[in-house]
């Protein structure tokens, strides 16, 4: 019988996680906001596997719209073997200007959200024959892993670190029988930020910035994933994926 995995968020890193997922074998069950073209290349891509993709438009901000979604995978497939929470808003916010409204949004949308589907997809994970039932992934920021954070980010950043806790107090709770574990990216692709806006210097940012003078490999993402979704003795470990980003630091004006 075919592994079934759930992932949050498809439109960037996301999307090439899935159709990994796709191509490990794995049923797909895609929770999504505003990629429905990306979602719609899944199913296309899913279908010349012979695998099926099962998507949820919901808004992470708002419980009540994803809550099911692990009960309704379950109905579907019989069971539920991985949860990869990869999806996160990005924005800058000047600290000054942080609006208690902010604060609840980051939270809701990485901690809140992470948590409920983690907490409803273990419960059908535990139905699995296996001694390890079920695996989490969490993906977080190298800066809060690593507890240097960077300027003008402070909801965002508080949300990581709340979501990088929230990892190690999964796998407390969730053992000896689902894994819970968090990759800690750093420079992947250009950020795109809530407005829209890219910043227009990121192959000098990625030489003066990160020890290795290139972005993380979205192979190395790739690869990780499938250790951390075969790894039987691993629980409760962030991994940092920032190509030494740590070693060297960050601008003051990301």
């Amino acid at each position: 019988m075919s592994k079934v995995a759930v992932i949050t968020g498809v439109r960037r890193i996301g999307f090439y996680i899935a159709q990994y997922l796709l191509n490990s074998g794995y049923h797909l069950a895609v929770l999504y906001k505003s990629s429905a073209q990306r979602v719609e290349e899944l199913k296309f891509y899913a279908e010349s596997l012979g695998k099926e993709l099962l998507p949820f438009e919901v808004d992470l901000t708002k419980p009540e719209t994803y809550r099911g979604v692990p009960q309704k995978v379950f109905e579907h497939f019989g069971r539920i073997d991985a949860l990869l929470n990869v999806a996160s808003p990005f924005g800058r916010r000047e600290f000054f200007e942080v609006r208690e409204e902010d604060l609840r949004f980051y939270f809701s949308a990485i901690v809140e959200s992470a948590f409920i589907l983690s907490q409803k997809s273990a419960e059908f994970m535990l139905k699995n024959s296996t001694p390890v039932k079920g695996r989490i992934v969490n993906f977080g920021d190298w800066a809060t892993a690593e507890g240097k954070p960077y300027k003008n980010f402070s909801p965002y950043l508080v949300a990581k670190g709340g979501l990088d806790t929230l990892t190690k107090v999964l796998a407390v709770e969730l053992a000896p029988h689902i894994l819970v574990n968090e990759i800690a990216l750093g420079p992947v692709l250009p950020p795109m930020l809530e407005n829209g806006e890219k910043t227009d210097h990121w192959e000098g940012y990625i030489r003066e910035k990160t020890l290795l003078g290139r972005p993380v490999g979205l192979d190395d993402i790739l690869s990780a994933v499938g250790f951390l979704l075969r790894a039987k003795s691993l629980t409760g470990e962030i991994i940092t994926l920032d190509s030494g980003q740590r070693f060297v630091g960050v601008s003051k004006n990301y």
